[in-house]
């Protein structure tokens, strides 16, 4: 079905914080957005694992994130937002104007740029250096004239050098930083984790991202009303490669050992959704089958019509 695209300027201005599904392809996209999720971001880690099949070591390339970029954003409505890590650069800033610039020209609403150190090495950029790879990140954006917006990573413990994330936060707004992101939130000892987001959202104008939906022993980290008061206007949540693979492998660990297939076909009708086959999710309300009726003369050669009874089912639900 053709959905009219989701603006992510009109998304901010809305009031609630908006929880962003951390994803790795086309599939867990559309996944997304039938549960009803209005943005997401590429992961690089889980689409690292899920392109090449190692850990996100940074090995991937900038073709490879345009690739990617492209292919979602023509898939579902929803803003896409791309962790580009130090946006290919290895440390030059030029690279991560480039890759910027090229990112939003594939369709990217935003793309996250850390302060992480050159080359994967440990630590973070000096000061004057990262404000010179944030303001790189804002011109290429700008230079795709795209509207996309910059989110920027501070990797600095808040913990134990709070004034030096402040001060690195404000020059990087200052540098053109749409969106603060203070990655250690997330890993602060849990009575810390609210009073430094509050405390930094005092500090540091604009929007802020809280880095990671997680939970401990059957809580939530963090109370996304309460932070929602204070410019929290996103929360990153990793769930989609996660739960892809839990699921893989419960179900062929299942079919090994019955040598039959049943499993699969049962196993999730309690979640509310069933299908005969992912297809189904792309065939089931006809867009396929009725734009492609208009191009062949004889409607028999239509062939999302003719595979859409096999893939569609009474049975399924979603």
């Amino acid at each position: 079905m053709k959905r009219e695209k989701i603006n992510l300027k009109e998304l901010i201005s809305k009031e609630e914080i908006i929880i962003v599904p951390e994803l790795h392809d086309c599939a867990s996209a559309r996944a997304a957005e039938i549960n009803g999720f209005e943005c997401i971001m590429l992961s690089s880690g889980d689409f690292a694992c899920a392109m090449t099949g190692v850990p996100d070591l940074q090995l991937l390339s900038l073709d490879e994130f345009v690739w990617i970029t492209d292919r979602i954003t023509n898939a579902v409505s929803m803003p896409l937002l791309i962790d580009a890590d130090d946006g290919f650069g290895f440390g030059r800033a030029l690279n991560t104007w480039y890759a910027c610039r090229r990112l939003a020209k594939a369709g990217a609403a935003g793309v996250l740029i850390t302060d992480a150190a050159a080359q994967s090495k440990a630590g973070v950029l000096p000061a004057e250096e990262a404000v010179l790879r944030f303001r790189a990140a804002k011109d290429g954006l700008e230079e795709a004239d795209s509207g996309a917006v910059l989110i920027a990573r501070c990797d600095v413990n808040p913990v134990e050098h709070f004034e030096e994330v402040i001060n690195r936060c404000n020059r990087y707004v200052e540098a053109g930083a749409d969106c603060i992101c203070v990655l250690g939130l997330n890993s602060a000892p849990a009575e810390l984790r609210f009073p430094l987001a509050k405390q930094l959202s005092e500090a540091i104008p604009g929007w802020h991202w809280y880095p990671d939906l997680m939970s401990h022993e059957g809580k939530s980290d963090v109370d996304l009303d309460e932070i929602a008061k204070y410019r929290y206007k996103f929360v990153g949540v990793h769930y989609s490669m996660h739960a892809a693979m839990l699921a893989m492998l419960d179900t062929g660990k299942h079919v090994m050992e019955s040598r039959n297939n049943v499993y699969v076909d049962n196993h999730y009708d309690d979640t509310g959704f069933k299908c005969f086959s992912p297809m189904t999710f792309y065939l089931r309300d006809g867009y396929w089958a009725e734009l492609e009726s208009r191009y062949v003369v004889d409607q028999e050669d239509a062939l999302a019509k003719r595979i859409t009874p096999f893939f569609v089912k009474e049975t399924d639900r979603f």
